[in-house]
């Protein structure tokens, strides 16, 4: 008997009146002409079939997969040969992505089956894992003809145009899938991905939350979600949702490799090992696992651990360039030279067209004294690498120059090398080398490289290695300094340097650090002493004054701020930044608004989209009581950095303001989500009290 799927909500009208009669005839023949116990038998067991596979058919349009192989379970546990329950299995695996199994089934029941559309469902799915496109959309359609309420095939015909990228295409068939079966929370799960691959963070959000109200185990809308929230730097809330996932699916490896590389994002790098443990357990083959763990042991200096994970890595994807090149990296840090060396070379015959195989490469050649093969390698990873990296390349051309004493080289390396470290400056910076001091510059490259790999225990062994040769090379102790900051050692990061200073007083880069530790330790008067050195050393340079004006405005001093401010302007008049202070500043004092707002206009003409730019010239507006511009200029902000709670708190004031009382309540509410702890805080909190009030007094 052939059972089509059920159409929208409706259960099925699988017996017609006339059957139903047919059948009370053939049960009362039996009961005459059989005992009690087999009449009863029958009749309590025909009517429970008819039930669960009422419920399969239910729970499979909805995409309820784990209530379809529980009815299936039951349906064969009355009827090991039941066709109906391997056919609904066939599609329930396919959708899990077990392929083997479905395909298993589909050729087991190849002249038994009796409702091919799930035949061809099934086989458009697994055709869609093995991405045939064109031929999964034939098999979904040829899946439609045979049963045209079926609201499975035309979510994976979405699904499909989704991965094609013909969002267009896919957005028709995933909503056709809704209008068939409203309580499908996976077409709105598809939704929310169309969305989200377009860049619609908002309207990707929207839907994944319909799946998950229709359905709280839909866990792809649930990571969905959690997707969204990382890009928004909503760590926490994201860490929330898969951990809801893995509660419900402990196996999820997905989930739990999500998490783990989010842990490993955050810093949180015991709590990626403990995950990536976790994953190993499930499937001791999951490379990613090993990928996660080795960078976790090199970040807390366990480089025997990493050692071993990557190898791990390395077993199951033996021709891995990124296994390889990490492994020898790794031994690079643990100071074994010459597997390292053999290692890199490795990766090099996978792919010699990498530039950081070639840094890797050149850093062992300067250790081992082999400068002419060292420079090669790094003049052809200036040719293939990105123009952000040739500070980094240069900075290490400048030392292989001074290990040669060739002081000419460097000095000119040097000139193009600012900013290889965040922060770095070469102005002013007076180079020395002799002879005797050669692999003090070679320790100092392989430090640099320690730090930009966050290796930083091992940056400050080496950095004490080349200054153990060399005590006053004011770049090594530049490095350390920054990398005993990063390491959230302030006083001896202060300590550092000040020594620096005073080896080389004019060497710009440590006094910027000096001043941004002293604003951090909360001595305010002497970072402002400490930047007022840096405008004397580098007068040209007007981020020095807006910092002054930034410190100023902290402190009430508006005066001076303002001064500061127009110092930015002077020194930048193509620059927004100073003509945005200043607007900020007269937008938040409310003074001086007419004049604000031409500063605001100046900055927007600058930079048309910028989104803190689009911010202060709303609120200017705001300020100015011009609603209409205010919500216009806050929605452009929103849209381009939806993850400010200010900036919505703004818009919700100007939506206020102009009695648009929902969108006012849901931008507060949505300001406070990102974040409960942002400056407008417990005003956003006050506005939804009286937005509430003010509504609940309307409905009344």
């Amino acid at each position: 008997m052939k059972i089509e799927l059920l159409s929208k909500t409706k259960r099925f009208q699988l017996l017609t009146i006339r059957k139903l009669f047919i059948i009370s005839i053939v049960c009362l023949f039996i009961v005459q002409n059989s005992s009690t116990s087999s009449a009863v038998s029958i009749l309590r067991v025909e009517p429970s079939v008819f039930e669960l596979q009422n419920q399969a058919f239910y729970n499979l349009r909805r995409g309820r997969l784990v209530e379809v192989f529980k009815n299936c379970e039951e349906l064969l546990a009355i009827n090991k040969k039941s066709i109906l329950a391997y056919e609904l299995l066939q599609v329930a695996y396919a959708a899990i992505g077990n392929v083997d199994r479905a395909q298993e089934l589909i050729d087991s029941l190849k002249d038994a089956s009796t409702n091919l559309s799930l035949t061809h469902l099934s086989k458009g799915i697994i055709l869609l894992s093995r991405q045939k496109f064109d031929e999964a959309i034939e098999e979904c359609q040829t899946s439609i003809t045979l049963d045209k309420d079926n609201p499975l095939a035309l979510y994976y015909i979405g699904r499909i145009h989704t991965d094609k990228k013909e969002f267009d295409k896919a957005d028709e068939y995933l909503r056709k899938a809704v209008e068939s079966e409203p309580e499908l929370a996976l077409a709105y799960t598809g939704l929310g991905i169309n969305y989200l691959l377009q860049g619609n963070a908002e309207e990707s959000f929207k839907y994944y939350k319909k799946a998950l109200e229709i359905d709280e185990d839909e866990h792809m809308a649930r990571m969905g979600l959690a997707t969204i929230l990382v890009g928004l730097k909503g760590y926490e809330k994201a860490i929330e949702q898969f951990k809801l996932v893995i509660k419900k699916v402990p196996t999820f490896i997905r989930a739990r490799q999500s998490l783990a590389a989010l842990y490993l994002q955050m810093g949180r790098f015991k709590d990626a090992i403990e995950q990536s443990v976790e994953i190993l357990k499930i499937d001791p083959d999951t490379t990613q696992a090993y990928m996660i763990l080795a960078r976790s042991y090199s970040y807390i200096d366990n480089f025997d651990d990493a050692i071993k994970s990557i190898s791990k890595f390395i077993e199951i994807e033996e021709s891995s360039f990124e296994g390889n090149y990490l492994l020898g990296t790794f031994q690079i840090a643990s100071g074994d030279i010459k597997s390292a060396k053999d290692t890199i070379g490795k990766a090099e015959s996978i792919d010699t067209g990498r530039g950081n195989m070639m840094i890797a490469s050149a850093l062992i050649n300067h250790i081992e004294g082999n400068h002419d093969t060292a420079e090669i390698y790094l003049k052809k990873a200036q040719e293939v690498t990105p123009e952000i990296h040739h500070p980094m390349i240069n900075i290490f051309l400048t030392n292989l120059y001074l290990s040669q004493e060739k002081v000419k080289s460097a000095e000119e390396s040097l000139k193009i090398s600012d900013n290889f470290i965040n922060g770095f400056r070469s102005k002013n910076l007076d180079l020395k080398s002799n002879g005797e001091i050669e692999k003090s510059f070679a320790y100092t490259n392989l430090a640099i490289f320690f730090y930009l790999n966050k290796w930083y225990d091992k940056t400050i062994k080496m950095c004490d290695a080349a200054l153990a040769l060399h005590p006053d090379n004011p770049i090594t102790m530049y490095v350390k300094g920054k990398t005993l900051i990063d390491k959230k050692d302030f006083s001896q990061a202060f300590i550092q340097l000040e020594k620096t200073v005073e080896i080389q007083p004019d060497f710009i880069s440590p006094h910027y650090d000096l001043a941004k530790l002293y604003l951090l330790m909360g001595e305010t008067d002497n970072s402002v002493e400490e930047y007022k050195r840096l405008a004397d050393l580098d007068p040209e340079n007007a981020s020095v004054r807006l910092s002054i004006g930034n410190i100023y405005s902290r402190q009430g001093k508006i005066d001076k701020a303002i001064e500061a401010y127009q110092q930015v302007i002077a020194l930048a008049p193509d620059s927004p930044v100073g003509y945005n202070e200043l607007a900020y500043h007269y937008a938040e004092s409310e003074t001086n608004l007419d004049e604000g707002l031409e500063y605001a206009l100046k900055a927007t003409k600058l930079a048309p989209n910028d989104a803190a730019i689009l911010d202060t010239l709303g609120w200017i507006y705001f300020k100015k009581n011009n609603f209409i511009k205010a919500i216009e200029s806050l929605k452009s902000a929103v849209a381009s950095r939806q993850n400010s709670p200010t900036m919505r708190f703004h818009l919700g004031m100007a939506y206020y303001r102009s009695n648009d009382l929902k969108n006012a309540l849901n931008e507060f509410k949505n300001s406070l989500e990102i974040s409960a702890r942002f400056q407008e805080a417990s005003k956003a909190k006050d506005m939804i009290r009286l937005i509430e009030g003010q509504l609940d007094q309307t409905q009344k």
